[in-house]
């Protein structure tokens, strides 16, 4: 009700519209209201809509009464008189009395109090017309007040109906109009006249869309350019800022390196400067020592006195030591002769050329192609190559520099999870190598976002499950060496560091070997090395490994020297698996202590984990801040937090699917699963990390793709897997 109101209202009167009238503009106003605008306020014979300001020509007359009625807003002046029936009066259309009790003829279009509608009723002609009392209106009935027909207001015409409409006067006409005032014009049928006009209005309503829908997406993509023009002003200045600051650091650098040998050289300078000084004032006092004592015998000695000790005041003179002949231009020359020389061609190439400059790039995005180098499969490296293009589609790219800036991700179409590791390599030809490991199976979304815009309308990729396919054994040639190869001996745990270098723990050996990613020996050392097990990497390439002999936690540095011995004596009994958190505590397994340990970086031990619930723990990893714990006696896989609480645990004793036999060590692979190296049942099993069984592979043997006690497992930077194997002496490497 409150939205009909203010539909029927005026917005210069703010009253209910009285007699509206439809400017050319399409606004509507009361007839009065208009009427006295063109008293106040025409200017040349003109006014302006309230509203939207179009000028509007007042007629001769000076009324607007010529103006089209709106039957619309007739009807829902109506429909407003007859909701408020019950609060307020109406007035009848015939008597021009209010009255309450009111009644509406659909026929007459008009308002009839309860005397005048008796009277109505009583002609003949009315007896077909439809008269409701207004208290018994229904919805369908309001319907049918707006739907009703256009009468001709005129004066005698009897309220006829709109039915014509001449083409000459271009207005709707009665039969009483036609007769009278169109008599000789071409007048036709108005619901004719009405279904041209809807149709023309159809059509140009259809255009205006369209055009409207052109202007939505031109605006839409000029909108979208506004993000990736400010998207690559920002990544500009950040390239800017960044090479500043390059050339800051390089400077700032240069400034310390050339201060510090000032430096040196004005200690070194300084330093002789001293000594020098030293051995002249040592050499001043004893000249003033012999002159003191030789002025003092000349004053209180007399001739035969100074006669006898004459040999030894000559003595005194001659034991002095020889004047140096000390110039003072020797002495300047001994003083700092460093001098700074500016580099007047980098200041001059700064100058004139700057630290770089700006250009603009052809590369058009949509343009640009991607195509895939090798099967993608889920957990190892899956190579791409993106190939910037120009508006033609040729190939482009920035010959003096690279200025294109890429970003390249590869999600699951239907998780929306991303593939790890993403690197990019610029070859500098336009083409951009792209490495990533996709964690799950099925089809990938490639997008791109190349200075700014993104794209990801390039043909998605198939993620193909992963089968753990044996490749062959690591050779273990000594590199340069083609004709020797390491024998191993019990070899027992792998770790990497950030150089994908392979560290193992030859432990029947007593020694710690470390290969590269093709399988041959860099070096090796062993000292201290006894019955090495379990072996970890920092970030910084030290090395902690595990003495399952004497007990200890050794360190050595990224050369394989040795540093130090981290914890005290008696504070193991039987190390095993070891592992790093992320505040670099170092988590040792302690099967003879039935329990796990975690010691600071300087050997103290923080807390143990799983006393009296772990019987032989030999193998763990610290992943997301859960701590993973093999338990080979009793089968299980248990998991706790950073904290060491117990979280959950998985895993039975069995040969099923999922079932364990004597778990040693574990890793996680790219895909984010649980490898468990089993070496009672010779498999190497893959689990989710909430413990759910997803494949295992291997079998008892020495063929290709079996196993022998395998006991540890190591993922590397590619993917690929490298396994372990106490019995069979060797490293199996698996895709």
């Amino acid at each position: 009700m409150h939205n009909l109101k203010e539909e029927v209202t005026c917005s210069v009167c703010i009253h209910l519209y009285e007699e509206p009238k439809q400017l050319p503009c399409l606004h509507i106003f009361c007839l009065e209201c208009l009427n006295d605008l063109a008293r106040t306020s025409a200017r040349l014979g003109k006014i302006k809509c309230p509203l939207c300001q179009i000028e509007v020509a007042v007629p001769e007359s000076g009324s607007m009464e010529t103006l089209p009625d709106c039957f619309y807003l007739k009807n829902l002046l109506d429909i407003l008189a007859i909701k408020e029936c019950n609060t307020s009066k109406v007035t009848c259309g015939n008597c021009d009395q209010k009255s309450e009790d009111a009644s509406y003829c659909f026929n007459c279009a008009k308002f009839w109090c309860k005397d005048c509608i008796n009277a109505h009723n009583i002609l003949r002609e009315n007896k077909e017309h439809r008269v409701l009392a207004l208290k018994d209106f229904q919805e369908e009935d309001f319907q049918n007040v707006l739907k009703r027909p256009a009468f001709c207001p005129k004066e005698f015409h009897e309220n006829g109906v709109f039915k014509f409409y001449c083409r000459v006067c271009d207005v709707p006409a009665c039969q009483t109009c036609v007769t009278l005032e169109h008599n000789g014009h071409d007048v036709g049928h108005l619901e004719i006249a009405t279904r041209a006009v809807k149709d023309n209005l159809a059509t140009q309503l259809d255009t205006t869309k369209k055009s409207c829908q052109t202007i939505s997406s031109y605006i839409r993509e000029l909108e979208e350019q506004t993000r990736i023009t400010e998207r690559r002003s920002q990544i500009v200045k950040n390239q800017v800022q960044q090479t500043v600051q390059t050339m800051i650091s390089s400077l700032q650098q240069q400034e310390r390196k050339l201060v510090t040998e000032v430096e040196n050289q004005t200690k070194e300078a300084l330093e002789k400067f001293a000594k020098d000084i030293a051995k002249f004032q040592d050499q001043l006092k004893q000249r003033e020592k012999v002159i003191t004592q030789v002025e003092g015998l000349l004053e209180r000695s007399s001739g035969a006195e100074l006669v006898r000790a004459k040999s030894s005041l000559n003595e005194l003179f001659q034991e002095l030591p020889p004047t140096p002949a000390v110039l003072f231009s020797s002495c300047e020359g001994r003083s700092l002769a460093t001098v700074f020389l500016e580099n007047q061609a980098l200041l001059h190439s700064l100058q004139t050329s700057g630290i770089g400059r700006l250009d603009k790039t052809a590369v058009q995005v949509i343009h640009c192609t991607v195509e895939v180098i090798n099967e993608a499969i889920t957990g190892l490296e899956t190579r791409l190559e993106l190939l910037t293009r120009r508006l033609d589609e040729e190939q482009c790219y920035f010959t003096s520099f690279p200025a294109d800036s890429i970003t390249v991700k590869v999600a699951s179409v239907q998780s929306g999870t991303l593939a790890g590791d993403m690197q990019i390599k610029d070859r500098s030809n336009g083409r951009y190598e792209v490495s990533c490991i996709p964690k799950e199976a099925g089809e990938h979304q490639i997008t791109a976002v190349i200075n700014g815009q993104e794209f990801n309308e390039f043909p998605t990729i198939t993620v193909t499950k992963r089968s753990f396919k044996p490749v062959g054994c690591l050779t273990l040639r000594i590199i340069n060496c083609t004709s020797l190869s390491l024998n191993l001996s019990h070899p027992w745990g792998l770790a990497t560091n950030d150089s994908n270098e392979i560290l193992l723990s030859d432990m029947g050996n007593n020694r710690i070997v470390v290969l590269n990613e093709k399988g041959e020996c860099i070096r090796s050392f062993e000292q201290h090395v006894s019955y090495p097990t379990g072996l970890i990497s920092d970030n910084t390439g030290r090395i902690f490994v595990s003495n399952r002999r004497n007990k200890k936690i050794l360190l050595f540095n990224q050369n394989g020297e040795y540093v130090s011995t981290l914890n005290e004596p008696g504070s193991l009994s039987e190390p095993r698996g070891i592992s790093l958190d992320s505040q670099g505590n170092i988590i040792v397994c302690d099967p003879g202590d039935e329990c796990v340990k975690i010691f600071s970086a300087n050997g103290n031990i923080l807390r143990t984990i799983g006393r009296g619930w772990l019987s032989q723990p030999k193998g763990c990893l610290c992943y997301e801040g859960k701590i993973f714990v093999s338990d080979s006696q009793k089968h299980v896989i248990k998991v706790y937090n950073s904290k060491g609480k117990f979280l959950y645990e998985f895993g039975r004793y069995g040969t099923k699917d999922g079932d364990l036999n004597e778990p040693v060590c574990l890793a996680v692979d790219k895909a984010g699963h649980l490898l468990v190296c089993c070496a009672g049942s010779h498999t190497v099993q893959v689990f989710t990390l909430d413990g759910k069984f997803v494949t295992k592979f291997g079998e008892y043997g020495k063929g290709l793709g079996q196993f022998n006690q395998p006991t540890s497992a190591l993922v590397l930077k590619s993917g690929c897997i490298v396994v372990c194997e106490f019995k069979n002496n060797r490293l199996q490497l698996f895709e």
